[in-house]
Order: structure tokens, then sequence, then C-alpha cells
């Protein structure tokens, strides 16, 4: 059993209740502790009313009905596991794309998909798993979860894009999906994306997923690119992770793919800070030339590595 990577500290433990809306302590941007709608300085956002959330500009109109949802952060049932969480495209009336996330262990899926919301906004959907309690005899909302290995980490994926599909219908645009993994998230992303059926076309994988575990060669990376891979930003905020990155970097450009290394200096083993302020810029690097993404900030460039960070080519 593979039970890779872990969580940044301060993590570990959600504070409050669920339905609280009470984040992890030290967590940017956390959402609740539960699939609770996501709350912010300005208070719990209430149900939405279709036509009431403004469409990000760069996105094409469509003939849908504008997307509502009891919040911009709800919890998704999954099939044989524990529900997911979702950052619903609030008013889009067009299908929108999915960006799958996976946690660091001991990690929940509400923190991640809390910073990737600020990130992705409304142009896409974005699908945090929760896989399995790191200990069940606590409270859920101060347990953390991990993925027992990639393989079920995979079947979860399966199951959650097919619940995703079945909740929101024609919104939904589960072609080539793009992936983010912090951690063992990133450990096991890397392992599933050459194979996996959802054919995955870009990916960014923060401190994890890059050397260690030798996720990375030019067979693999060539098997990538034939299920669909395009590109992936390699992420990191310690210098030894940022060393072995450029290696597999080099094996990701050997295999046909684009490949760029961010190194958010400073930033240690975390998804958060300078990181979350690194890779929100580098995504659009990321996405860059898949027009359902309608751009971003920076316009897909990815320029800057966060406070004090760099960024290789």
């Amino acid at each position: 059993m593979l039970v890779g990577g872990c969580a940044a500290r301060g993590h570990l433990a959600g504070e409050g209740t669920p339905g609280e809306g009470t984040p992890g302590e030290g967590t940017p941007d956390a959402a609740p502790a539960s699939g609770a709608p996501h709350t912010t300085g300005q208070g719990p956002h209430r149900e939405s009313q279709a036509g009431t959330a403004r469409e990000d500009d760069r996105c094409a109109q469509g003939d849908l009905a504008p997307l509502a949802a009891a919040g911009e952060m709800v919890g998704l049932p999954v099939e044989r596991h524990l529900p997911a969480v979702v950052s619903v495209p609030l008013g889009a009336t067009s299908a929108r794309p999915v960006l799958v996330v996976a946690h660091g262990a001991g990690d929940r899926p509400e923190w991640q998909c809390g910073v990737w919301r600020a990130i992705v906004r409304n142009r896409g959907f974005v699908l945090c798993v929760r896989g399995f309690p790191t200990n069940r005899y606590v409270p859920e909302s101060h347990t953390g979860y991990f993925y027992t290995d990639h393989h079920a980490l995979g079947r979860e994926i399966t199951l959650a894009m097919a619940a995703l599909e079945a909740r929101f219908g024609a919104h939904v645009d589960t072609r080539a999906p793009a992936y983010a993994g912090f951690s063992q998230g990133a450990i096991m992303g890397a392992m599933l994306l050459p194979r996996h059926p959802a054919q995955f076309s870009r990916a960014a994988l923060v401190e994890g997923g890059h050397g260690f575990f030798q996720e990375w060669n030019v067979l693999v990376a060539q098997r990538f690119k034939q299920g669909g891979g395009e590109r992936v930003l390699l992420a990191c905020g310690r210098a030894q992770c940022a060393e072995l990155a450029r290696t597999s970097a080099f094996y990701l450009r050997r295999g046909g793919l684009d490949a760029r290394v961010i190194h958010a200096e400073g930033a240690g083993h975390s998804y958060g800070g300078s990181m979350a302020d690194a890779v929100g810029r580098a995504f659009w690097w990321v996405v860059d030339g898949d027009a359902r993404w309608c751009g971003g900030e920076g316009g897909g460039e990815g320029e800057g590595g966060g406070e004090g960070g760099t960024q290789e080519r």
C-alpha cells in the first residue's frame, strides 16, 4: 500500500462542526469542514438563483439555463465512496471543463477546493475527491483523508466524474479534463495519468509526482501523450523538490510533452500562500490553448513564481 505524501502542516485537523464553515487552522482560503457552501469574509453564500451569478466575461455564452447551486462549493455523493466536493461555475450558460483535484495525505478536499476555486472561479468545475479517513474514531470534522493507492484513486475519480455529469448534465464537459494534485495526490496522479480512461490532457503537480518515486521517464511520458496528454506543470516550494522536478521535466519533454517547473522559494511543503499565488498564475499556462477554459489571468503565460520565486521553462 502506497501512502506517500502528506498534507502541509496545519492542514491535518479541521476546526468546528460540519456546516459551520470553519476552516482548518492555518489553511489559506479554506472551505468548510463539511460539504456546506464555501464562506468568505462577507458571509455564507445564499441559495443562488438562475442568472444572479455573473458569468465570466471571457467565457462564451451558450443556450443553457444559467447554472444555479446552493453555493459556489457543494457536496457530491459518489457511489461506494465518501462525498466529493465541487466548485460550481455559477451562472454558466455553456458546458464547462473539469479540473480534478487530489489532496495530500491527511488533508481534506474542502481545503483544496477552496484554493482552486480562487484560481478557476466560474470558468470550470473543480472536482475534489475525498479518499478514505485517516482515523475513523474521531469526529468527521476533525479527520483528514488519504488515498490507499493510485488504482483506488483512479476508480474514485471515474465514479466522481460520472456523478458530476449526472448531477449537472449538459453544463459539464468531461472531455480531456485537467488534473491537479498536492503531495500524495501529485504522486499518485503522476502514476494514474498515463492510463486513466478519462484521458487527462493537462496536469499541475505540486510538491510531488516528480522524483522520489521515479514517476516519469520517457516511455511513461510518451504513454501519457498517446492518451491525450499535452502539458505538465511541476511546482515546488523546496529546493530538493525543484531539483528533482527539473529532471522529470527533461523526461517529459523528451517524451513529447510541454513541461514547466516553478519554484516558489520559501513556500515549503505547502499549497497555500506564495505557492498558491505561483500555481494560480502558472495554471493558465497549463490550460493555454484549450478554449474551453476562457483564458485567465496572465493570458496563459504563467509568468512569475510567487514572492521570491523563480520560474524555469
